[in-house]
């Protein structure tokens, strides 16, 4: 039998393939110190690597954290617990595929941060006690270099009034703009300072009492059309002034006073014109509201605004009524006939004698032959009557020469 002793003397790689590449870990970086306890772990990819496991103790080799902890086939991990503070962190990354794992990797050596909790900060403006507070009033208080954020919390009336505002995370800054406050209201203000330790333990509110209310916005005003013009095109544009400070505006448009049946409620945002998707409705009032808006308020209300459309008349129809005809067959007006004209429709025209006795009954275009059942009548006056949909009949008197 061969001595097959010399396969014991051969590296691993050359009997199963090439050995796996080690992993770095750059976050945190290897002698790093003050490491976050909630730091996030980050490493270069190995190539062919299916997945990376983590041994993690507070001693070269110690597994008290993690041991073999398998991760998947990524390239970061968070713990979901924290850190032990003010430690010497052992941490190594062992790449593997589906063969083998690579367990001769170099450790890496970090020391995390205290575990201190910020301090409660003390709010500046408003001061605590404070009167006749604006109800605008953007809070302001002392930086706590120690924190990375803070929460806000609000009470209306009591300290465990109406909640408004709880534990809101308004940022890392050192003020922060709540909801509008209520005129003549007393309110409780706490600030509370954040880090990756914790919160801030038993911060204190502040409590001020607002003033009264801002006054509202000034109301727009329609500049076109403009307000109580009459006979206005039904495809008109709708623009009003600027407001000075506003925000916005809401328009209503209605065909009755506060009506929005035409345009309900649009948020037109700083745009001062609107133009009408439609036509507006022929000889008809429109009545228009135009809300100006500043923060949460709107302006008061406004002096009613309306505006007539166009509405034709009858005197064009009265015009081209003919005033006499000549019913003698010779080719010139032979026939009284009364047309339609624009805007305006005919219903129907009817012809009496003197006495008002009624000769004939027309429709719009047709022609009157000065006959009446059969028989011609003769030269002289004769009055008409021409009733037009939605107006008073147009009436006259024309002249039948033969």
């Amino acid at each position: 039998m061969r001595n097959l002793g010399w396969l014991l003397l051969m590296p691993l790689q050359l009997l199963f393939g090439q050995a796996l590449e080690c992993t770095q870990l750059f976050n945190p970086a290897d002698g790093a110190t003050n490491v976050p306890i909630t730091t996030l772990f980050e490493w270069s990819q190995v190539t062919s690597a299916t997945g990376y496991r983590i041994n993690a103790g507070t001693s070269s080799g110690g597994l008290d954290i993690f041991d073999g902890f398998n991760v998947g086939n990524i390239t970061s991990y968070e713990f979901a617990n924290q850190l032990p503070p003010e430690q010497t962190i052992y941490v190594t990354i062992i790449p593997y595929d589906d063969t083998m794992e690579n367990l001769s990797c170099p450790e890496v050596v970090f020391t995390t941060g205290t575990r201190v909790l910020p301090s409660c900060t003390e709010i500046i403006n408003p001061q605590d006690g404070d009167a006749l507070v604006s109800v605008t009033a953007n809070i302001t208080w002392i930086r706590d270099f120690s924190a990375t954020g803070y929460f806000m919390t609000i009470y209306e009336k009591d300290p465990a009034g109406i909640l408004i505002w709880d534990m809101v995370d308004v940022g890392n800054g050192t003020n922060a703009q709540p909801p509008e406050f209520k005129p003549r209201t007393r309110y409780y203000v706490t600030i509370i300072p954040y880090n990756l330790a914790g919160i801030a333990p038993a911060c204190e509110p502040i409590t001020f009492t607002t003033g009264d209310p801002l006054p509202l916005p000034d109301c727009a005003e329609l500049t076109s059309p403009l307000p109580n013009s009459i006979q206005v095109p039904l495809d008109t544009d709708l623009s009003w002034n600027p407001v000075p400070g506003s925000d916005g505006y809401i328009l209503s448009v209605g065909t009755a006073p506060g009506g929005a049946n035409i345009v309900d409620n649009l948020d037109m945002g700083l745009d001062t014109m609107y133009d009408l998707p439609n036509d507006l409705p022929l000889g008809t009032r429109i009545y228009v509201q135009i809300r100006s808006i500043e923060g949460a308020r709107e302006s008061e209300i406004c002096p009613l605004t309306f505006f007539d459309t166009f509405r034709p008349t009858t005197d064009k129809l009265a015009d081209t009524i003919p005033k006499f005809f000549t019913p003698n067959n010779d080719g010139a007006n032979d026939l009284w006939t009364v047309e339609e004209v624009e805007d305006l429709e005919i219903q129907d025209v009817f012809v009496f004698d003197r006495y008002g006795r009624l000769l004939v009954q027309l429709g719009p275009g047709e022609g009157w032959n000065g006959t009446t059942n059969g028989r011609a009548l003769p030269s002289g006056s004769y009055w008409y009557s021409v009733g037009v949909l939605n107006f008073p009949p147009v009436k006259g008197y024309l002249l039948l020469k033969r």
